[in-house]
């Protein structure tokens, strides 16, 4: 069977009522091509784009969260991990305001935490509803995991199981966290601009905050460059073009990095540096599994395995990646196919 699409541009997911009387029941036969895969909907009255690729219509549906925020990543899956394309529908969506979901109408006051959950459940009701399906698999990166969390709290029922990969449990220790690395790392490697730069913006306080926002960009760049997000690399740039240099964002660069500037006005939303899912979010109801990079400190790994020994799921696995830092899926992307498959083919029959 020819790669599985089907053309949900005619479908107002921010209604359900015009879901339910506006579509039939998709099959195989009569699935509806759209160009490569590639389709804008109208989720909570703003334009969004999803990527859906798969080799058979009756697998399950898997929808994945990219982190950032702003981080999309359509085409990276299906260039490195298009072996779950064999096992699952995988729906890439761009989230409000990032990749080919970016407008210049967006404002950053329109952009929050709880509207990103939102639209997600509005996709998530969209997805069941067009494929006909109970529930669907969520997998989910960085930023994309906190999203995550707010959904399994709040709709356990639309999800047969959750990975989360670069799991983050809390932003304001995260960033203390990946400081402390940094600075260890540079300190160790007599790496002398890089004491300086660090020391010069300090460690953030218990709010997440920095005596000048540089620190911000100063540890990211710093705890990167000590391979805190790609092993035995310095940055993330062979990520990013192999992202731009593919369809859909192929001669779309310019928009991907203006929906990567919008996006960071999600650091201006309170909730964002407020919660801690190990006192939030102590207990979920759907099988929960992170997959993670022995040598992430974009979330750093003491983070996760605290939040894993305290939480309670239906079942729950702590998945090492020994050759991976903040993207296994990357990294080492046939282990990571296969351990994924695996956990979840045991929660559906296909």
């Amino acid at each position: 069977m020819d790669k599985a699409s089907i053309d949900l541009a005619s479908i107002d997911p921010a209604s359900t009522d015009s879901i339910s009387s506006g579509s039939t029941s998709p099959n195989p036969s009569t699935i509806l091509k759209a160009e490569n895969g590639l389709q804008t909907l109208l989720i909570n009255d703003q334009p969004q784009a999803v990527y859906i690729q798969g080799d058979d219509f009756s697998k399950p549906i898997l929808l994945v969260l990219h982190g950032g925020p702003g981080f999309a990543m359509m085409p990276l899956l299906h260039q490195t991990n298009a072996e779950l394309e064999k096992h699952f529908i995988v729906v890439n969506w761009d989230q409000r305001g990032a990749g080919l979901s970016f407008d210049i109408s967006i404002s950053e006051e329109s952009l929050s935490l709880a509207q990103l959950v939102d639209d997600a459940h509005v996709l998530t009701s969209a997805l069941k509803q067009t494929f006909q399906r109970d529930k669907i698999y969520l997998l989910a990166h960085s930023f994309g995991t906190v999203i995550a969390m707010y959904l399994l709290e709040q709709q356990p029922s639309d999800y047969y199981a959750y990975a989360g990969v670069g799991q983050i449990v809390s932003v304001v220790e995260n960033e203390q966290l990946s400081y402390d690395f940094a600075l260890e790392q540079a300190q160790s490697n007599a790496h002398v601009q890089a004491i300086n730069e660090l020391v010069a913006v300090g460690r953030s306080n218990e709010d997440g905050e920095y005596l000048d926002d540089a620190g911000y960009e100063v540890t990211a760049k710093w705890m990167a460059f000590f391979g805190g997000e790609l092993v035995g690399k310095t940055d993330t740039g062979t990520i990013e073009e192999t992202i731009l240099s593919h369809h859909p964002y192929l001669n779309q660069q310019n928009k991907w990095l203006q929906g990567w500037q919008l996006s960071q006005a999600l650091f201006y939303d309170d909730q964002v540096w407020e919660f801690d899912f190990r006192t939030d979010i102590p207990s979920v109801e759907v099988p929960i599994y992170f997959l993670m990079g022995r040598y992430d400190q974009a979330a750093p790994v003491t983070l996760v395995t605290d939040y894993y020994r305290l939480l309670h799921a239906p079942d729950k696995r702590l998945t090492w990646f020994e050759h991976s830092a903040h993207f296994p899926f990357y990294e080492q992307s046939d282990l990571f196919n296969r351990t994924l498959i695996q956990l979840f083919r045991q929660h559906v029959s296909y």
